[in-house]
């Protein structure tokens, strides 16, 4: 490339990264594409150009972008961490890992690619891998409200509420209106007052964080104080699943316990269950929650495929989520039966079982569910308690496992006491009542 070509390129490149820097995107990607027109081996041109696709959603453009800048020059740490962001957005996790890992191996101090693939092997369920992660972008950059957080919410999902706490706290102390350190920060809550407290200091620096006024309306209602739900209904949140879910629990003849993380909620089902009785759990997955329960309980049977979700879960998680890749765990106590429930389930309850202390179901599918709750009917008495990962909260609850439980008690012509629910994980505990 002749002297003159070279300066007028990374003169057109410079007055593309000055508009990129101003948000000015569309007078920035007309000025990368110019760039590219003069030098078509400009390989941050093709990278920033990349960025700007991948923003306004054009992924194939994107990822065309990254693979020039990566082929142009290998070690590009920068190109594969953006390529590695496309292909989550494309939902071929293992593609991005990939990606990630290849920024890090290039770049061992990239703070972003440790935090992206933190971020992703916590989406895969692989939690001590995405806390190392956490963990190494910390001491990258420790000024970092964002790898804070993360690290918090890694903790929770383990079971280490105390850790938990104290990377949200740290979150919070960096940036003071971390909106999503605040709304983290209420699960940690041991009482509705602690969590009102939280939430309302989140509302107080985001006005319009909907989940957040919803909760607090509802919590305010659980204290006898229905004012802001009566208006919550008759407004534009009315049909927010969050509104529907917490109107539902307000219909039934008695309020359920509330809790607002996993471990707390399972702590109290715990404690008035028959553990003389063993568990069972129907989508096991990274084994969390079982070995969280296998703890108190003589025996646990887990039934999954262990190769993810066996179609889709509406728009939110596609065929193949929650994999474990075929990986069973190794559980001492937990007998784990693998394979779609609709061809395991009849020969394991073909056999007599013992009656279930706790059920776990955590299939999401609505068919999932009721194939479940109907062969597991055998092993289920007053004294056993069905707890519903996935019962309330989210968009299409209503089609899910509340639908399976319904038809199931129709069904059988039964009802069903709630007795504790969790907001943030949108758990469910019952028991079943004959009529």
């Amino acid at each position: 490339m002749s002297q003159l070509k070279n300066k007028k390129a990374e003169e057109t490149f410079a007055q593309a990264l000055q508009n990129h820097k101003k948000n000015n995107l569309q007078v920035a990607k007309n000025l990368y594409n110019e760039t590219l027109k003069i030098n078509t081996n400009h390989i941050d041109a093709h990278n920033n150009l990349g960025i700007i696709l991948l923003q306004s959603g054009e992924l194939q453009n994107a990822k065309s972008c990254f693979e020039k800048a990566i082929e142009i020059n290998s070690n590009y740490a920068s190109a594969y961490n953006n390529l590695g962001l496309v292909f989550k957005n494309l939902a071929k996790l293992q593609k991005a890992k990939i990606c990630y890992e290849k920024a890090i191996k290039i770049d061992p101090n990239f703070f972003d690619a440790h935090n992206n693939l933190g971020t992703l092997l916590k989406r895969l369920g692989e939690l001590q891998k995405a806390k190392s992660c956490f963990e190494k972008a910390i001491k990258i950059n420790p000024a970092n409200a964002s790898v804070h957080n993360n690290l918090g919410v890694v903790f929770e999902e383990l079971g280490e509420l105390q850790k938990a706490k104290n990377f949200t706290q740290k979150a919070i102390e960096i940036d003071p209106n971390y909106v999503g350190a605040h709304w983290n920060l209420h699960s940690f809550a041991t009482d509705v007052d602690e969590a009102l407290t939280i939430l309302k200091k989140l509302y107080k620096i985001d006005n319009k964080h909907i989940r957040a006024k919803i909760i607090i309306s509802a919590l305010q209602a659980f204290k006898g104080n229905f004012n802001e739900f009566d208006s919550l209904i008759d407004s534009s949140e009315s049909n927010h699943p969050y509104t529907r879910s917490i109107k539902w629990i307000f219909s039934l003849p008695k309020l359920p316990m509330i809790f607002f993380n996993r471990w707390n909620f399972y702590d109290a089902i715990i404690s008035v269950a028959d553990n003389s009785r063993p568990f069972y759990e129907f989508g096991v997955w990274n084994g969390m929650s079982f070995k969280y329960l296998i703890n108190n309980f003589k025996k646990g049977f887990g039934f999954d495929t262990f190769t993810g979700l066996p179609e889709s879960w509406h728009d939110s998680q596609p065929k193949g989520s929650y994999s474990s890749f075929g990986s069973v765990p190794k559980i001492e106590g937990g007998e784990f039966i693998v394979g779609n429930f609709e061809d395991t389930l009849p020969k394991f309850f073909s056999k007599k079982r013992p009656l279930a202390s706790l059920i776990n179901f955590d299939a999401d599918l609505y068919t999932s569910t009721l194939c479940a709750l109907n062969y597991s009917n055998k092993v289920i008495d007053e004294k056993s308690i069905l707890v519903f990962d996935e019962l309330i909260m989210h968009k299409n609850w209503e089609e899910d496992e509340y639908k399976a439980l319904n038809e199931f008690c129709d069904n059988l012509g039964i009802s069903y006491e709630v007795l504790a629910v969790s907001f943030l994980t949108s758990q469910v505990a019952v028991k079943l009542k004959k009529n």
